[in-house]
């Protein structure tokens, strides 16, 4: 039988699509856990996009290994 294989570009943007989403509820539920509630706004949007940079960076050394693996 033949394996159902995604598209590559489609997990990527997909991933690409959803890692912000998972990057602010990751800031939130520390904010909630430790209780490091900051009241602006603006500062837990800034953590999130910090958190989405390293997860794009994570994902760059992982698309770059899986290039020259090949």
């Amino acid at each position: 039988m033949e394996k159902n294989k995604n598209s590559w570009i489609i997990r990527e943007m997909t991933y690409l699509f959803l890692a912000p989403f998972l990057a602010l509820t990751g800031v939130l539920l520390f904010g909630i856990l430790f209780n490091k509630w900051i009241k602006d706004p603006v500062i837990i949007l800034e953590y999130s996009g910090i958190a989405y940079g390293i997860l794009l960076i994570l994902r760059f050394f992982g698309w770059t290994i899986r290039s020259l693996s090949r």
